[in-house]
């Protein structure tokens, strides 16, 4: 199981921590106030379902990491594993962009991922791994849970803020409100690590009153409460995937 972590922490490295904001709004020709940037002669329409260039971009950035595979498996388990990510990747993001178009995008998202996760579960049954890395499934366990509670929470959460109020404009990764929500997902888990649910109250309770005067608005309320009840709840399954794992 050890290596399946190893390929899942290659994966969110490659799909969310290497690929930029232009990168991951492009392939899927979602257009926004930053077009008039573009360069591209050809320019993104409302019947324009997916960049392609852009998706091969990010397919070859994705299996980057994946090279470090070379350490712990055979040539021909790591030749294998890349093209096959690169070649599905591609594919699966094809899909995805179109989907997105007629779809909730947080529907959207979680079967992106359960499809690039399955993919990979079939490449760790099947590969052929020469080194054991046992010794380090402590450290790769926390790594895989700090890059969860990171990035794909935090864009999960925008997806859904997105899908339900269809007003509400997404945050980036290092804006106050997501760095706030990444600190308190790190602090849950920290304190259900320890057993220490008191403090969990704690934090929530202090981030309720330091927005006690928004709180006063019916549509501000309603945001707040989705956002931290969703950010509990990813930082609750993560810390349950922890403990599974």
């Amino acid at each position: 199981m050890i290596n399946f972590i190893l390929l899942l922490i290659l994966h969110l490295i490659g799909d969310f921590y290497l690929q930029t904001d232009k990168v991951a709004k492009c392939k899927g020709a979602q257009i926004s106030s930053e077009c008039n940037r573009c360069k591209q002669t050809k320019k993104c329409t409302a019947d324009t379902k997916f960049k392609l260039g852009y998706i091969i971009i990010h397919s070859l950035i994705y299996a980057i990491p994946f090279l470090a595979l070379f350490f712990v498996a055979n040539f021909a388990t790591v030749a294998i594993t890349f093209g096959v990510l690169l070649i599905s990747h591609a594919v699966v993001d094809m899909i995805s962009c179109c989907a997105n178009k007629k779809f909730k995008n947080t529907l959207v998202f979680l079967g992106d991922q359960a499809v690039h996760i399955s993919v990979l579960y079939f490449l760790f049954r099947w590969g052929s791994f020469t080194a054991d890395i046992s010794a380090y499934t402590v450290p790769l366990k926390v790594a895989l849970v700090v890059l969860l509670l990171i990035s794909p929470c935090s864009i999960l959460i925008n997806k859904v803020m997105k899908d339900i109020f269809s007003d509400t404009t997404e945050i980036g990764l290092f804006d106050v409100g997501s760095v706030i929500g990444i600190l308190e997902r790190v602090l849950v888990v920290v304190f259900a690590y320890l057993g220490n649910l008191a403090a969990i109250a704690v934090v929530i309770t202090v981030k309720t009153w330091a927005r006690s005067k928004d709180l006063e608005k019916d549509e501000f309320r309603n945001k707040y409460l989705l956002g931290t009840l969703a950010s509990l709840v990813l930082a609750a399954l993560v810390f349950l995937l922890y403990k599974i794992l």
